[in-house]
């Protein structure tokens, strides 16, 4: 039997802000004098200073994009080729790399090396592609690894808060048909069918959940035995997904993490938290931040 669809968590979980859930109102700053300043793709602009930064975390798919390229499977530098992958003894279930289940999940067991290459090759490849258009001839752009202050910045939009919002759970339904994708996900071994009928039976109860994916207690089709789909709502109010919970996101600092994981408690997952790393772990992700050397031609 094929495995499930790989990307459909935004459809399969949905969280649903009320009307009296989750409206606060932040200082989100005024970034219009940005416009025009390249930033990347999938990058979101976040700071006067013009820096951006990933809207979601690294995937696998990016990554794998990354190895090809550096690493073409018919390169003589194959025997290079493994330094780059992550560490399969780091991997929260063993396929989890390499299954297109786990195409948009988040790339862990990795190093702190490694992130930093991925920044250098993502900055080359960026930057070929902006020469080849017409209107950004002549830009740049530097791909990187955030400063803890940066990361910070990012998650709090100008709050003030622990968690960037006083909002910590939302109203959430599950979709029946996603029983398959959700027993893959868990690891379950019950019955779809079984899933499907609980699913029903969760939803009758009209549940809420928190949006931050950490080890939170809920019904067994929810448990995660990976992290997540990197896209799981909702973002912030810069437009950032996942920047607490599901993993933990290496910085500038090295061995420190930002944002607490899927495994962790809540209070691991507060924005001024920090975690420790000291090699590859399932637990640990990351995003970049884009710095734009120059304004688009007008």
């Amino acid at each position: 039997m094929p495995n499930p669809a790989p990307f459909l968590d935004s459809e399969v979980v949905k969280l649903r802000p009320g009307s009296k859930l989750c409206r606060d109102t932040f200082q989100v700053p005024n970034l219009g004098h940005l416009h025009g300043l390249v930033e990347g793709p999938g990058a979101v602009h976040f700071s006067h200073s013009g820096l951006a930064i990933d809207e979601a975390e690294i995937t696998n798919l990016d990554w794998r994009l990354f190895v090809a390229d550096v690493f073409p499977a018919d390169s003589s530098s194959n025997d290079i080729r493994p330094a780059v992958l992550p560490d399969p003894a780091a991997l929260p279930v063993p396929d989890y790399y390499t299954s297109p289940f786990y195409a948009y999940y988040p790339v862990v067991g990795i190093r702190y090396e490694q992130a930093v290459l991925y920044c250098q090759w993502r900055t080359k490849a960026v930057n070929k592609q902006l020469k080849l258009g017409s209107d950004f001839a002549g830009e740049s752009v530097e791909y990187r690894l955030p400063t803890e202050a940066e990361w910070e910045e990012a998650a709090e939009v100008r709050s003030g808060l622990p968690y960037g919002t006083t909002c910590l759970e939302l109203p959430v339904q599950v979709a029946p048909k996603a029983a398959a994708y959700l027993q893959k996900r868990s690891g379950s071994t019950k019955p779809v069918a079984q899933i499907k009928a609980d699913i029903a039976a969760y939803n009758s109860r009209h549940p809420a959940r928190s949006w931050i994916n950490y080890a939170q207690a809920e019904p067994y089709f929810l448990k995660l035995a990976t992290p997540g789909y990197v896209y799981q709502g909702p973002p912030n109010d810069f437009g950032l997904y996942q920047m607490l919970g599901n993993v933990a996101e290496m910085v500038q600092e090295r061995g420190l993490t930002k944002g607490g994981s899927y495994r962790d408690d809540l209070a691991a997952c507060t924005i001024r938290a920090r975690g420790q790393v000291a090699g590859p772990a399932a637990t640990v992700g990351f995003r970049a931040v884009c710095v734009a050397q120059a304004r688009v031609k007008q």
